[in-house]
């Protein structure tokens, strides 16, 4: 009888432990918001923290973000109406260069099986060769025709690129 009841809480025991882990997402963490005032009602901090807070303005709208913990890797984009309040963000003095732009496009590459519906595929971003920024730890993109703008985080480990390695992301700009 004591053996079946052992037999017993360690199998509830295993349930509970499996249980836990299959909780612990590794996956993504959506995160939606309207417009500007829902996003900017936020109190905690850790909750916009892989937002590049700085670039979303008042007239933002229909602002996603999805971030992966497994891979630290983020996609964002948000609408917008007002070109002018990008204006100084996007001007061509912090434009990324050819080799950065090479960089970001196989970063892109590497996570292309997890990007959202909602964000562009690789084959969007092979023929933006100009207009890539690095803003807060993210590249972000203005994209004029649709009034999107587009923020991408990659994994922060090294690249190869072209031969050579590049440093991660944090490593890159900081």
């Amino acid at each position: 009888m004591k053996l079946r009841n052992v037999n017993l809480n360690l199998q509830f025991y295993g349930i509970i432990v499996l249980m836990f882990f299959t909780s612990c997402n590794n996956g993504d963490y959506l995160q939606e918001f309207r417009n500007f005032n829902e996003f900017d009602k936020i109190e905690n901090p850790r909750l916009t923290g892989w937002f590049p807070v700085e670039i979303i303005k008042s007239d933002a709208q229909n602002i996603k973000n999805i971030s992966y913990l497994s891979t630290k890797c983020v996609f964002g984009a948000f609408d917008y109406e007002n070109e002018e309040l990008y204006d100084s963000i996007f001007n061509k003095e912090n434009h990324i260069d050819k080799t950065y732009i090479g960089i970001f496009q196989s970063q892109i590459k590497l996570v292309g099986n997890i990007i959202p519906e909602w964000f562009p595929k690789v084959d969007y971003w092979k023929t933006k060769n100009s207009g890539i920024i690095l803003f807060d730890n993210c590249y972000a993109y203005r994209d004029s025709k649709r009034k999107q703008i587009y923020y991408f985080h990659p994994e922060e480990e090294s690249t190869r690129f072209n031969g050579k390695m590049y440093p991660g992301i944090r490593e890159t700009i900081r």
